[in-house]
Order: structure tokens, then C-alpha cells, then sequence
């Protein structure tokens, strides 16, 4: 295989994301005019509306913005240039949206998930606080020791390497107090904890939100998809309905990894990757082929240049977009 499309996380949303292309193609315009039908939100929210104080991405506008942003970059790229990828991968929310573009989920029925975590139920009252911290470790430093006397915190994403390649990003998911007292240990500053994002994403603190959703993730239907989907949990490639079903079960409560899923895409044969919508587009650079970030009409003008200086191959055939 040779072009691959990848997409970042939930933490990269931004209000007004896939607007410019909107206002420029048919097709990005039919498909948000799809996703409102779906969704019951009017376009215009979708592109603008702000994020509640003490609303997590996924209860707000915020997933659906950046889903319809990703699947209208894909839409133009296929029907304006004929680009379609021979492999897809995402990292956490974007896993969701990858098996999507793969035609392992159909769209109606990922924008119906999404609304339905809009209902996932707050914590009861008196709660331990949740949040998210960013810290940089050496590149060799086992995590697992690092946390393991550690109590209600855990490790949630590895992002990879950072800098000069010899320290690596993670994120760290679990009670505030517990990050705040995990912090004093560290260096002073080493730990920086989020003020924006109130949920451990990616623990055992969110199996919760695994559990309202195992209903509706058991009565949908999961097809095997098109071209494979790089799990983002680990260095594999899935390439049927169940598989894909179990990375939405998980996706919740497992930790991910921008290495493994990154290394997938290497022992597949790529050759350039497509980071197509909002992204924190540094976390992908590290790859041993070529991407491109792919989000307003410049970029798409980028990504065409790109695949025909590469010389990639494109898929024959049927498109290969969900």
C-alpha cells in the first residue's frame, strides 16, 4: 500500500473548522447538509458553536465539528482529484472517524453514536474530580514502573518522540488530586495538568462511558472494511467488522499509542500520509515516510502535489471512502 489518511485525536476542535472548504465545494456543502439531517443541528452550529464550561468534547458540537470537517476534506479529495487512501488510521476520537472513511461503519451511524455520547451521564455528586497532564519523559523510561506505585493515575496516551528524539509526550489520565500529589514528585513544572479537558480519557475512570454505549455499539452494524484500519491501541492492522467493533468498545478506557499505530502504517508499506482536519499536526512528523496536513483548500492543493511528486499509486476501482 502506499497513501494512507490519518487523523488525530478529540483535543484538536476548533469552531469554524471545514468552513472555508464548505463555501467552496458542492460536495463538502451535500455533506454537511447530510450530517445536519442526522444530527438535527443546523450547519451553522455545527461550524460555530462554542464548547460549555464544564462540557466535555464529546457532550458538545465539538466531535460532530471535527468528524464533519474530516469526512468533508475526504469528500472533496475523492470526488475533486480522485485521491483515495489504501490504508486509514486515527488516534482515539479519530479511530472512530477511520473506520468510517474505511466503510466499516456507515456515516448515519457514526453521527448517531456521537449523538448518543452527548447523553453519556455526568459523575454523581461528590465525584472525584478527573483531568488529563502532559508530561515529557526520557525516551526509554518504562511507564509502567514510572506509575506503578502510583494510585488513580494512568497512562492514556503515548504520543511518541519530542524535541530532539530523546524524550517522548505522554498523557496521563486520572483523579486531579492524584496528578496534583503524582506531580510534586516530579520536577517542579514537569507535569502539566489541563484545565480544558475534565475527563481521564482513555482509563479505567471512563468505563462508564463504555458501558452506556455497549447497547447501542452491540445493535450496530460493523462491516469489515474496505482497506485496513491501523489500530491506534496496537501495532496492528484491523481488517474485519468485529475487529473494528472492539476498538470502539475500547476506545473509551485503553490507553493509545502514536508509535504503534504509526508503526503499522511503516510495516504496511507506506509511503506518504494525509492528516486530514484539525490536528496537532507535529505528533505525526516523526513517521519514517512523508505527511502532509491536509485541512483548508490550500493544504488540499498541497496533498494533490504531493501524491503525484510521490508518485503514488491510487487505489483502482471503487472509492475507497466510507
Amino acid at each position: 500500500m502506499t497513501l494512507a489518511y490519518i487523523l488525530d485525536g478529540g483535543m484538536n476542535d476548533q469552531p469554524g473548522a471545514g468552513a472555508e472548504l464548505y463555501e467552496l465545494f458542492p460536495s463538502v456543502q451535500q455533506t454537511y447538509a447530510d450530517i445536519a439531517q442526522w444530527t438535527g443541528i443546523e450547519v451553522d452550529r455545527i461550524f460555530h458553536e462554542q464548547r460549555q464550561p464544564g462540557q466535555e468534547h464529546r457532550q458538545g458540537v465539538g466531535a460532530i465539528r471535527q468528524a464533519a470537517a474530516v469526512l468533508g476534506i475526504a469528500d472533496v479529495l475523492a470526488a475533486e482529484y480522485g485521491i483515495t487512501p489504501a490504508a486509514v488510521s486515527g488516534l482515539s476520537f479519530g479511530a472512530l472517524v477511520s473506520a468510517t472513511l474505511a466503510g466499516a461503519v456507515e456515516r448515519q451511524d457514526l453521527f448517531t453514536l456521537l449523538m448518543r455520547l452527548r447523553e453519556v451521564p455526568a459523575p454523581p455528586p461528590g465525584s472525584p474530580r478527573q483531568a488529563v497532564a502532559m508530561l515529557r519523559i526520557p525516551f526509554d523510561t518504562d511507564t509502567a514502573a514510572l506509575l506503578a506505585d502510583v494510585n488513580d493515575v494512568y497512562l492514556s496516551a503515548d504520543l511518541g518522540r519530542v524535541g530532539n528524539g530523546n524524550e517522548r509526550m505522554v498523557l496521563l489520565g486520572g483523579y486531579r488530586t492524584a496528578l496534583d500529589h503524582f506531580g510534586t514528585t516530579l520536577p517542579a513544572g514537569a507535569l502539566h495538568v489541563s484545565e480544558d479537558h475534565g475527563a481521564a480519557f482513555h482509563s479505567p475512570l471512563q468505563q462508564h462511558v463504555s458501558d452506556f454505549l455497549a447497547p447501542r455499539l452491540d445493535a450496530m452494524t460493523f462491516k469489515d472494511p474496505r482497506v485496513p484500519v491501523h489500530s491506534c491501541m496496537e501495532r496492528k492492522a484491523l481488517t474485519t467488522g468485529e475487529e473494528i467493533r472492539d476498538l470502539f468498545r475500547r476506545n473509551p478506557t485503553d490507553p493509545v499509542n502514536v508509535a504503534d499505530m504509526i508503526g503499522s502504517l511503516e510495516d504496511a508499506g507506506t509511503e506518504l500520509g494525509l492528516v486530514l482536519g484539525p490536528a496537532a499536526f507535529g505528533t505525526f512528523q516523526s513517521a519514517s515516510f512523508p505527511v502532509v496536513h491536509v485541512e483548508s483548500p490550500d493544504h488540499v492543493f498541497e496533498a494533490m502535489t504531493a501524491v503525484y511528486d510521490f508518485g503514488i499509486e491510487l487505489p483502482a476501482g471503487e472509492t475507497v471512502v466510507g
